[in-house]
């Protein structure tokens, strides 16, 4: 009888041993992530955290969505995700609005955003744009943008011919002379135009304006979620922050993650690791302060939108990002 009670017990608690894990498992928090857009090398950070159990170690199941047909930032700030892919510029409006959302960490240290050109029209500088088309999204800060470079360099913004910008990508757009310029993020497009052969001339906007050069893209919270689970949001973000260390000293690994997460990639395995290659010389110049957001130049780029009447609010006078989640 004793030897019975004694295989029980032995039977319980490997029983026992078998459930905890599971139970912990379970008892994870759910957490949603919204993309800005479809997965690329702005994003190869998160599925590396994704695949290596950074997220699983943090105590959090972490869902990576593509974007719905409403705005990543939008649906943040009403709760239907706790985190998501913004950018400073276009988040302008939704924090004038009063949406709850704050930037908790900068996916890229500088802005690497500018306007693409076709070689063939010479464009190499803002001046260099009038008597030129432009393909536009009509967005009032993308046009606002343009319109400050230009004027800066003393050159004449009526001059230059905005055409609608409907192609699936700028690039395409350049490559079947839809338009002769576009604004673009030099780690995607840039690289997709050198990938395919198209002959393009480059420059940044931050060359010929300071104050643009804003955090872009940023990774957003909710505001409730972010007061009432700090330390899971900690945990959380310092799970990316070593997804995206791991990936700046590993790009081919990265790449190979990043393009199991996005099969309609497939086949595109040397434009990927190119871009990759690429962003992580500006993911940061220092992997252990990934994510850091700068006070000041975050002002200057508010400073110039309320300036320039391109919102109404005066954006510098709230608090709308935190490095806090960072860590050390």
């Amino acid at each position: 009888m004793m030897n019975y009670f004694k295989k029980m017990l032995v039977a319980l608690i490997i029983s026992m041993s078998v459930l905890i894990p599971m139970s912990a498992s379970a008892q994870a928090s759910q957490i949603e992530f919204i993309l800005d857009w479809v997965p690329n090398t702005n994003h190869t950070g998160l599925y590396v955290a994704l695949e290596k159990g950074y997220f699983e170690e943090a105590g959090v199941e972490v869902t990576i969505r593509r974007p719905p047909e409403g705005s990543t930032t939008e649906l943040v700030g009403l709760g239907q995700a706790q985190f998501g892919i913004s950018f400073q510029d276009s988040l302008a409006t939704r924090l004038a609005g009063g949406l709850p959302v704050t930037a908790v960490a900068t996916i890229i240290e500088h802005n690497t955003s500018g306007i693409i050109a076709r070689e063939d029209s010479q464009i190499t500088k803002p001046v260099e744009m009038e008597g030129h088309t432009y393909g536009t999204w009509n967005d009032p800060i993308e046009l606002g943008m343009l319109e400050h470079i230009i004027n800066n360099e003393g050159g004449d913004y009526s001059q230059i011919e905005l055409v609608p910008n409907q192609a699936d990508n700028s690039i395409v757009g350049l490559a079947n002379s839809m338009f002769e310029s576009a604004w673009v993020y030099y780690a995607w497009d840039g690289i997709m135009a050198e990938s395919q052969g198209v002959p393009t001339n480059f420059f940044y906007f931050r060359d010929y304006a300071e104050e643009l050069d804003f955090y872009s893209p940023i990774i957003i919270a909710n505001n409730d979620y972010l007061a009432n689970s700090p330390e899971e949001a900690t945990q959380v973000v310092q799970a990316i922050k070593r997804g995206y260390q791991y990936a700046i000293e590993n790009p081919e690994e990265a790449t190979d993650i990043l393009l199991k997460h996005a099969p309609e990639l497939e086949g595109q395995r040397d434009f990927v690791l190119a871009s990759q290659e690429w962003i992580n010389d500006a993911y940061t110049n220092k992997p252990e302060q990934w994510g850091y957001i700068d006070e000041e130049r975050w002002n200057a780029f508010y400073t110039w939108l309320y300036e320039s009447n391109l919102t109404e609010v005066d954006l510098t006078e709230g608090t709308y990002f935190t490095n806090e989640f960072l860590g050390e």
